[in-house]
């Protein structure tokens, strides 16, 4: 059986209203904003000068394996709904659900450290009489508000308009990425007299010393970092040659990819000692203190808007994914019709989208008003971890599940052999999301916290995937 010819369930995108406004030179940008994480290369950073091993390992034992993976599958399934299709077709209508459950739980959690991400930065670029503002509720509670606002009103109108978010996200990453690289060899504070020294060398090529701190590092870095390569997918029925454009864009991207977190990760390391790195807002502190106090001060409070500009256009393309997933599972009958309901002049899932971001502002709410700034952080980005890996078990899964048995055509063994390598990776990597990787007042309390919360968010996804009949015959107009 030829891929081309399995295309399950294959309903037109304009028969559901949606319009097909995303090209190639649309998806390589936001493959960008939705895979680079900008606090990633802080965790890499942690490990210190051996961090290009981290990296490198990262690239060969699961950023390519992933890509392959994808590939294989966008050319097979090319619908909107990307992994949630795959794995509904592959294991099983249960499996494609929790899956997308899972997945959007995770970009829920994610989207909501907005505001402590935003303030984070602002904290550094206003300089330090304005750091208190990283520790005020109020104002954190304030950007919520007005950002989360504002990504509800983008993805309002649709790609027509949106799709140029995920165009200047990159455009401030890439000037974010040259900006490192120059810092990497040129210092702004330093003179004759006081000459730049690094606190650790920007990068070497040694073996990182083995404990579980390190084999946690990886996984997170590798799985965390490198991941994301599959979401496009999901924009499949709004994107034109959906198939071929997906695929294309993964490629393209990778290597973009993989060099804005190695010289991001170096460039820290030459200003921040790797203990004193700050998870919440690394890139913010590496270039306040490469830029000090003198007259550069300017330049680098106007990179860290940038990277501000960044984030927000990030999440915001991370908040329109989230929302065609509810709307493809009600094309299913899995949820409610409402959710399928389109805007009649935008043709966008609006009530997914009001959804999704008042769930992520409670989530924010949440977190903001938790004690332990550094260590709400990592609540919110652990339980997102492991959430993210059970959806990524799930499509690592799908080819392993393939073949004609299934009445599916069957991956290659080199195929296979990737979706075994990035399944163990994956596995290692939600184990680990347990262990925080920074120092909390009880250890077993954050592991009990984190682990909880994603058994009680899949017990009710579970729920919710059960009673599907009620909840449709129960559908609001």
């Amino acid at each position: 059986m030829s891929e081309a010819a399995w295309n399950p369930r294959d309903v037109p995108a304009s028969s559901h209203g949606l319009r097909r406004e995303l090209r190639l030179r649309d998806l390589v940008p936001m493959q960008i904003v939705l895979v680079v994480g900008v606090n990633w290369s802080a965790i890499a950073a942690r490990e210190g000068s051996t961090h290009p091993l981290i990296w490198i390992f990262g690239i060969l034992l699961f950023f390519l394996p992933q890509v392959w993976v994808v590939t294989w599958c966008a050319r097979v399934w090319p619908l909107e709904g990307g992994v949630y299709q795959w794995t509904r077709a592959a294991i099983s209508p249960m499996a494609g659900f929790l899956s997308a459950w899972n997945y959007a739980l995770y970009a829920i959690f994610t989207v909501s450290q907005l505001g402590i991400q935003t303030i984070t930065s602002l904290s550094y670029a206003l300089g330090p009489r304005a750091a208190w503002l990283a520790g005020s509720r109020g104002w954190t509670i304030a950007l919520d508000l007005m950002l989360l606002g504002a990504v509800l009103g983008i993805n309002a109108v649709g790609f027509h308009y949106g799709k140029w978010v995920g165009h200047f996200g990159t455009l401030m990453m890439v000037l974010l990425t040259l900006t490192f690289v120059v810092l990497l060899f040129w210092h702004p504070t330093a003179t004759p007299a006081h000459p730049h020294h690094s606190p650790q060398a920007p990068f070497a090529l040694g073996w990182p010393v083995w404990s579980l701190l390190t084999l946690n590092l990886y996984t997170r870095v590798a799985f965390n970092a490198y991941s994301g390569m599959e979401q496009i997918a999901v924009f499949a029925g709004e994107t034109r040659s959906a198939g071929r454009a997906i695929v294309i864009s993964a490629w393209v991207a990778a290597p973009a990819i993989a060099a804005i977190y190695f010289l991001m990760t170096s460039s820290m390391l030459s200003y921040v000692p790797a203990s004193q790195i700050d998870l919440a807002g690394s890139i913010p502190q590496a270039l306040a203190a490469a830029f000090g106090q003198g007259t550069g001060v300017w330049l680098g409070r106007v990179m860290i808007f940038a990277l501000a500009a960044f984030t927000f256009c990030s999440f915001t393309t991370i908040t329109a994914e989230t929302s065609r997933l509810p709307m493809v599972a009600g094309w299913d009958r899995l949820l409610p019709e409402w959710f399928t309901r389109l805007s009649p002049r935008f043709g966008t899932p609006v009530r997914s989208l009001w959804v999704i971001v008042a769930v992520a502002l409670v989530a924010a709410l949440a977190a903001t008003l938790s004690s332990g700034h550094e260590e709400a952080f990592q609540v919110l980005i652990s339980s997102g971890q492991l959430l993210f890996g059970i959806y990524y078990c799930a499509m690592f899964a799908v080819p392993l599940r393939s073949g004609p048995k299934r009445g599916l055509p069957r991956a290659s063994l080199w195929i296979r052999l990737c979706a075994v390598c990035g399944l163990t990776i994956t596995t290692v990597a939600t184990v680990l999301a347990l262990a925080p990787i920074i120092d909390v007042n009880n250890g077993w309390f954050f592991a009990a916290k984190v682990g909880g919360a994603a058994l009680s968010l899949n017990l009710i996804g579970v729920a919710i995937y059960r009673s599907r009949g009620a909840l449709t015959r129960a559908s609001p107009a």
